[in-house]
């Protein structure tokens, strides 16, 4: 049969063998097989600070066992529904937080860095669904545990077509992109409320409860592996949230902690400075957006470290 993405629900049991063409894509009747999970840190299990996810401290060491922990447990949930093939990404800080060794062996680890989609490395129409581990809220946000958006050195405000979207939102609109439902995400409390906001009908995982920025109630690791592993299970084996679309062409606007990152910034083409901290540019399609995005905040980090 053959759907609209603007208009289909997507099924774990009739999930995806997929032809695809922009905008329209044809379905066999199969359970999921193949899926991404994109793990970040600072939403894991039990971590509260930069201290703990940061390679050059030592408090790194333990924080990155608890961050293969919450991985191998959603690992563990797609493969109890049966999923085939498992692709993760990681997408903190410089991409190579986890020994291979230490990750579920059912599964593909990419790490390193840089990767041309970064977070999302892998991503394509072959995919029957995005998961997302160890997710943090966007920037500002009200007891979010370490809240920023892609680089809180850098970063003070990301919109896409006019709304403030954080790692998340960026993400799964990437999925969409390609036809992926975004089905899954675990992180703090925070963090599962701003992907129900994005994607309704997502399933969550919340693993700790922020008290402030750096302080939290979390829940024991073993108990956030069992929570995720069930949740996974359930997020798989039920109707599927449409992926999440960005209408095109693609207005960005990228918003800087400083006015230098901007004076670099506006050497590339594709940006217009609106003040002094604040870029923006139109682009066709949202890969092309996204691409742009990513430039322009790695250009502009740089621009203070001289």
């Amino acid at each position: 049969m053959k759907q609209n993405t603007d208009s289909y629900l997507l099924y774990a049991e009739a999930s995806i063998s997929k032809s695809y063409k922009r905008g329209e894509y044809v379905f066999s009747m199969v359970k999921p097989g193949k899926v991404l999970i994109s793990i970040d840190m600072e939403g894991i299990s039990g971590i509260v600070d930069w201290a703990e996810v940061d390679r050059n401290n030592s408090e790194y060491a333990f924080a990155r066992k608890l961050m293969v922990g919450d991985l191998n447990a959603a690992v563990e949930g797609a493969l109890e529904v049966g999923v085939k093939e498992i692709v993760v990404s990681d997408a903190h800080g410089g991409m190579r937080n986890m020994r291979p060794e230490d990750v579920h062996e059912a599964a593909y680890l990419v790490r390193g860095s840089p990767k041309p989609n970064s977070m999302m490395e892998g991503i394509d129409d072959s995919f029957d669904a995005a998961l997302y581990v160890g997710y943090h809220s966007m920037k500002g946000t009200e007891k979010g545990i370490m809240c920023h958006t892609i680089s809180g050195s850098a970063v003070d405000g990301v919109y896409i077509n006019g709304r403030e979207t954080g790692e998340f939102g960026l993400n799964s609109a990437l999925a969409g992109f390609y036809g992926v439902p975004s089905v899954f995400l675990a992180g703090d409390y925070a963090a599962t409320r701003e992907a129900e906001a994005f994607v309704p009908g997502i399933t969550t995982a919340a693993v700790k409860w922020a008290v402030g920025r750096y302080s939290a109630k979390c829940l024991h690791p073993n108990e956030s592996g069992k929570l995720i592993t069930a949740k996974v299970k359930e997020a798989l084996s039920k109707p599927f949230p449409e992926p999440r679309r960005v209408e095109e062409p693609v207005e960005v606007k990228l918003r800087f902690i400083s006015s230098t990152m901007c004076d670099i910034v506006s050497l590339i083409p594709s940006f217009k400075r609106v003040d002094g901290r604040t870029m923006r540019g139109e682009f066709v399609d949202y890969q092309t957006a996204i691409n742009a995005l990513r430039a322009g905040i790695y250009l502009g980090g740089a621009a203070e470290r001289r």
